[in-house]
């Protein structure tokens, strides 16, 4: 071979090695990127059941199911404990009014207050 084909072959060479080089360093991070958008998408879609693995429904599906739990429908949704406790603290609160100005509620009422204000101070 003489010097001339070497460096032609030696061109040839480099030029593939800045080729392959070019392509990992330019794969590298759209891989990345890929990885990052199936992710994404198995989290807004979610990922059906498979052995071993329980289902995991996607971001609608979970907003659905926050947005029943938001309405009352007769007694198993967060909104129907919520007027439940809140009905409930209004009655406390009413029964709570109308011993306070009962003639015996109004002594132990005024020395409750009392203690409550010593206790919120301290603490």
């Amino acid at each position: 071979m003489t010097l001339e084909r070497w460096a032609a072959a030696g061109v040839v060479l480099g030029a593939i090695l800045s080729a392959l080089t070019l392509a990992m360093v330019v794969s590298r991070p759209l891989r990345r990127l890929a990885r990052q958008n199936e992710e994404f998408r198995q989290d807004w879609y979610g990922v059906p059941a498979r052995p071993g693995h329980d289902a995991v429904p996607g971001v609608p599906e979970r907003l659905r199911r926050i947005e029943t739990e938001l309405h009352p429908n007769g007694g198993g949704t967060l909104r129907d404990a919520v007027d439940d406790a809140e009905s409930r603290l209004t009655e406390v609160e009413s029964r709570l009014d109308e011993h306070l100005r009962s003639p015996h509620g109004g002594q132990l009422g005024s020395s409750i207050v009392r203690h409550m204000r010593t206790r919120t101070e301290q603490g």
